[in-house]
């Protein structure tokens, strides 16, 4: 595949328009995505705001579980390891 990295999956200008003027302190908007979907994976929740947003990158379902896409941004966002 050729999508490697989470820019390759969601473009800065993407990260940026979605985000818009959103504040969560000093965590970088990519962590916010990262982090949310990381939470979504092992079955915990977040906050709605944060939700939202990876709802709307198409990372997560209406029924709050991965896509493919959330898969695959979770799986570039926290790096392969050979096992």
């Amino acid at each position: 595949m050729s999508e490697n990295t989470p820019k390759d999956i969601i473009s800065d200008d993407e990260i940026e328009h979605v985000h818009a003027n959103a504040n969560f302190g000093s965590i970088s908007k990519r962590d916010v995505v990262k982090y949310t979907i990381l939470k979504y994976a092992c079955g915990w929740h977040s906050g709605s705001f944060a939700r939202s947003i990876v709802k709307e990158h198409g990372l997560l379902t209406k029924a709050d579980t991965l896509t493919k896409k959330g898969k695959r941004y979770l799986w570039a966002s926290f790096g392969k390891i050979d096992l």
